[in-house]
């Protein structure tokens, strides 16, 4: 059986709970073993459990002091599909750095309602930096090891 439109906004909200949180094993329970996510669109896929994990890890390396909230926009659930518009707000309090970033996540939920593709879409416009701090950069190519 499909999954239904509540099913898709109650993996949007547990979504946002794993980054608000910093909970992985909640992101992860959210995926399918073999779920794949482009982040962005047009890059490589991070492939299953083992790389999606993998891009939380780049997203919350070890003694950073790295905080990530994402503060929702809008929520679309339609059949089994989502869209999450969101601003994921990056801050290092420590060094006084941040980043806000604007992304469109688009989700398929598979009929056991876990995330089967997710796919981030951001570029370079939907990038912008808090007010008072210094922009903060990640380099991506990094999120592949």
């Amino acid at each position: 059986m499909a999954a239904s439109p509540d099913q898709v906004r109650a993996v949007i909200d547990n979504y946002c709970k794993a980054w608000s949180s910093g909970d992985k094993a909640l992101l992860l329970s959210l995926f399918a073993e073999d779920a794949t996510w482009e982040d962005p669109v047009g890059s490589p896929a991070f492939v299953g459990h083992a790389g999606i994990s993998q891009f939380w890890d780049f997203a919350h390396p070890a003694d950073a002091g790295r905080q990530l909230t994402p503060v929702p926009h809008q929520k679309i659930a339609c059949g089994n599909e989502g869209i999450l518009r969101f601003t994921m707000q990056v801050r290092i309090p420590a060094e006084n750095k941040g980043l806000d970033l604007l992304v469109t996540d688009h989700f398929e939920i598979n009929d056991e309602g876990k995330i089967q593709r997710a796919r981030a879409f951001w570029d370079e416009g939907c990038v912008s930096c808090p007010e008072g701090m210094e922009m903060f950069i990640p380099d991506m190519s990094d999120a592949h090891g």
